[in-house]
């Protein structure tokens, strides 16, 4: 290379560098306030916009042949066409996750999650990732690819159910031990407090007591609020707690039987199927629908195949109003359903 060539392209090389420095000071404020939170890259994209025209310009300037010019755009494409096509896979899936996520109305800001080992508030739901705030203030960016191949758990804003498990031995009455947790739990300030017997185990029955909770943000104050008050509910009645398990040696006389010493007053049995409707009062409200859906189909088929059984046109008449007028009080009452649901999502219950 000539010298006159070397130093037009120093010179070049340069006056791109110059270009790129003020280009990016001039509009070092307009960036500043791009990068807002709406849009985060704003900043990042520009300067990087601004670097590859002004090394698309020293390319162009460069005193060198038309051909060699082509061939080096030419390179330049094909790698920046590589790298966009490596990280879209990740892009394009995150932004189709995101936009799924924001159909399916799951979640939104303010919400409690979990996901895996991960529970806490989503601060920001973007097209690209979820910020969720942790009990310790940190906030988690999770992909949304993540949300959309994980379990998700959201806490409904219409309440939900907190609960605790503890195990106690066999000697004493199950009676007690659920009139400690029931009490354990409307201490916490839970309604609708029920108590199941998990399982007999080798060394103790597990218990698991439940309470509503209605403001779901207490969660996490509460959770920690409820295990206090079953520590205290059954160290109060001298109660004692056998979880995980307990290795103790006790002798007894070889007549002695491992039941409790005496049965308490047999109380009303709770209404096991009123719980099960207030803890899963979604699935039932869509089996509800589901029944009515059937039972509309089922009437649309009878409506079909009336002209074909009856051959009295009167009494088909009749009998294809009643019918209509059936298949109408089930649509009017699917609207109304509809509404309903519409409603609870749009509160967050």
């Amino acid at each position: 290379m000539r010298p006159m060539d070397f130093l037009g392209s120093v010179i070049v090389v340069l006056g791109a560098v110059v270009l790129v420095v003020s280009v990016r000071l001039l509009f070092n404020r307009s960036i500043r306030k791009a990068s807002s939170k709406s849009f985060p890259y704003h900043r990042q994209l520009l300067t990087f916009a601004i670097v590859l025209l002004g090394l698309f310009l020293a390319i162009g300037l460069l005193p060198i042949e038309h051909e060699v010019k082509g061939q080096i755009l030419s390179l330049l494409g094909v790698l920046i066409s590589a790298i966009i096509a490596l990280s879209s896979t990740t892009l394009v899936g995150n932004a189709m996750a995101g936009i799924m996520l924001r159909l399916m109305h799951e979640f939104r800001a303010g919400d409690f999650i979990e996901v895996e080992d991960l529970v806490g508030r989503v601060t920001d739901f973007g097209i690209f990732h979820t910020e969720i705030q942790m009990i310790t203030r940190d906030v988690v960016s999770l992909p949304n690819m993540l949300l959309v191949q994980k379990a998700v758990k959201v806490t409904r804003r219409g309440g939900t159910f907190l609960h605790v498990s503890v195990s106690i031995g066999y000697m004493v009455p199950h009676e007690k031990v659920e009139e400690a947790l029931r009490e354990a739990a409307e201490t916490t300030g839970l309604t609708d407090t029920f108590v199941f017997i998990e399982g007999l185990l080798d060394h103790a029955v597990k218990y698991r007591v439940y309470g509503l909770l209605e403001e779901f943000s207490e969660r996490l104050s509460k959770t920690s609020e409820l295990h206090r008050s079953v520590l205290d509910a059954l160290h109060a009645k001298g109660i004692e707690i056998a979880s995980p398990s307990v290795m103790d040696r006790r002798e007894y006389p070889s007549d002695h039987a491992y039941i409790p010493k005496r049965r308490m007053q047999e109380r009303v049995s709770e209404n096991q199927a009123a719980i099960e409707e207030l803890a899963f009062d979604k699935a039932v409200e869509a089996e509800s629908i589901e029944q009515l859906h059937q039972a509309e189909t089922k009437l649309v088929q009878s409506l079909e195949s009336l002209d074909e059984k009856t051959t009295d046109k009167k009494a088909a008449k009749q009998q294809r109003e009643k019918i209509e007028g059936k298949i109408k009080q089930i649509q009017g009452e699917l609207e109304i359903r509809k509404e309903e649901q519409a409603e609870k999502k749009e509160s967050g219950e």
